[in-house]
């Protein structure tokens, strides 16, 4: 039977482009919702026009779920420590597949799971394992695709497009895999997450499942050549010591500034081999190729 899908947090960066993609594949699901708090149901009108349903409704509460087998969370960083809740509810809604808002680093390795950007998303894993081992029949997929590729060269890395400078904390050599997420959603993340809902367990015995994908995999040096080779400008390139943002991210917390100790948290893991994934790749079991980081700056800045 074709699955039924809701998604949770669709009004964000992720959500517009993964609804495109749910409707060039609309055929294959018994039905596809977002879920949205009565005040912000305006923001769906477009893909409920298409064929989406819109489900109103706290994303706490168990009846929201009701007749989805498959809960997608795209929570952002800050409402991430929510997801733990929105677990409990989807299980008691009748949820038998769940897949967390990851789509990043493979935070079970190098330690990064220490670091305090992934902290939500550690007690989220925890929360699954054990929800998985007591509830039977639920299943969860974590989808581990590297960097988004259109933020790595962005403000948020200390580079600017447009004066051609590059102020990013970490080094040279540092390797990361990068996927593509664009609205025309030809190859992105959001193919990944729609091929992985209707991918099969191999063993459905086996309540957990992690699908390693990406794009490319480059030096964060390389990253940089390519873009001065697309934009044909020589950029000002600094490595800063991701130590420093570390002492900012600390200053923030001491603050309660939660965005800033995040955002701080965040700025040292691209360039610093937080973005690697380990092998073995799971790309070969889509049926697409995705966006090279060439092909995503290109794309982004002109072609050559």
């Amino acid at each position: 039977m074709a699955p039924s899908v809701i998604v949770v947090g669709a009004s964000g960066a992720v959500g517009r482009p993964l609804m495109e993609e749910f409707l060039a594949q609309k055929s294959q699901f018994r039905r596809i919702a977002v879920l949205s708090d009565p005040s912000k149901v305006s923001r769906f009108i477009e893909v409920q026009a298409k064929g989406i349903e819109v489900v109103e409704g706290s994303f706490l509460e168990a009846k929201s779920y009701e007749g989805f087998e498959v809960v997608i969370s795209l929570v952002g960083n800050v409402a991430m420590k929510l997801q733990p809740g929105i677990i409990e509810a989807a299980i008691a809604g009748g949820a038998r597949h769940f897949i967390p808002s990851e789509f990043g680093a493979d935070i079970a390795q190098n330690g990064i799971w220490k670091n305090r950007y992934f902290r939500d998303k550690v007690v989220t894993r925890e929360h699954l394992r054990a929800r998985a081992k007591d509830t039977p029949g639920f299943h969860y997929t974590l989808i581990l695709s590297g960097a988004v590729a259109e933020y790595t060269v962005s403000e948020f890395n200390g580079v600017d497009v447009e004066k051609h400078v590059a102020r990013t904390y970490g080094y040279p050599k540092a390797r990361l895999h990068v996927t593509a997420m664009h609205e025309c959603c030809f190859y992105s993340v959001c193919k990944f997450i729609v091929g992985a809902v209707l991918l099969p367990f191999d063993d459905p015995s086996q309540s957990i499942r992690e699908l390693r994908v990406s794009g490319d995999c480059l030096t964060w040096e390389k990253l940089m050549e390519l873009l001065e080779e697309v934009q044909g400008a020589k950029y000002d390139i600094k490595y800063l010591d991701p130590a420093l943002a570390v002492e900012k991210q600390e200053a923030a917390r001491a603050q309660g500034d939660s965005e800033g100790e995040l955002f701080w948290s965040a700025t040292a893991t691209m360039a610093n081999g937080y973005a690697l994934l380990p092998e073995p790749s799971d790309n070969h079991r889509f049926a697409f190729e995705p966006e090279t980081a060439k092909e995503t700056l290109i794309r982004m800045f002109g072609s050559e």
